[in-house]
């Protein structure tokens, strides 16, 4: 009787045993959770940052590539001291001092030496004469302290915009040229201070000063 309840019990340990290694394996047989963690993460980062490095290299390549097509400023155009050639297609070389000059077919990158000093004075009383304020380039002007601009220009008060041919020209609220009337031509004159002067005013009108009766006339009797 004692040998056979020993052996039940040895039955008994074993069997429990078994069931806990049985246990233990079907738990070690599940499938592990893929992480999703920092790796991952930083591998997507890289790859952002990978793309918008190779955007900025494609950019810096095309913009290589287009100073490489730009043509060399010639001996000649050194010499004449200009070329023709639209704002953006300033040639390669080309001096640090020349300015461009707006001239619609006839726009150029010019030395200031090749031009006629004349033609600033004209355009600087023009200006003034019409109550604009004119600014000298810095490249022209060789000022240490002035505010750079790219070419001298005419700056017109509110209410007033630039004419090339008749100076600071008196604009309506949408921006357009005011036109001077037959009728006022006929009269010889308007009233109007130096910034109301109006386009198609002859040339050879000039401004009065009359306090409230200030006014372009001809100054020829008729």
């Amino acid at each position: 009787m004692i040998l056979f309840a020993v052996f039940l019990a040895g039955c008994g340990t074993s069997g429990g045993d078994l069931a806990l290694n049985t246990d233990t394996k079907s738990d070690s047989s599940k499938k592990p959770k893929i992480p999703v963690g920092t790796n991952m993460e930083a591998n997507v980062l890289d790859a952002e940052k990978d793309s918008s490095d190779s955007e900025k290299m494609q950019e810096l390549l095309d913009e290589i590539e287009q100073e490489l097509d730009r043509p060399n400023i010639s001996q000649e155009d050194i010499k004449r001291g200009w070329y023709y050639a639209s704002e953006d297609d300033k040639k390669f070389g080309t001096p640090s001092s020349w300015i461009w000059l707006d001239d619609g077919k006839n726009s150029r990158w010019i030395s200031p030496n090749a031009i006629e000093e004349k033609d600033y004075f004209e355009l600087s009383d023009l200006c003034v004469q019409t109550a604009g304020s004119y600014v000298i380039s810095c490249l022209d002007a060789e000022i240490a302290s002035c505010e750079y601009i790219a070419k001298s220009e005419c700056r017109c008060i509110e209410g007033s915009k630039w004419n090339e041919d008749q100076g600071c020209i008196l604009t309506d609220e949408n921006g357009e040229y005011v036109y001077i009337s037959q009728d006022e031509i006929k009269k010889g004159w308007y009233t109007g201070l130096p910034n109301e002067k109006k386009l198609g005013t002859p040339l050879n009108w000039i401004w009065i000063d009359a306090g409230q009766d200030s006014r372009w006339q001809n100054p020829s009797p008729q």
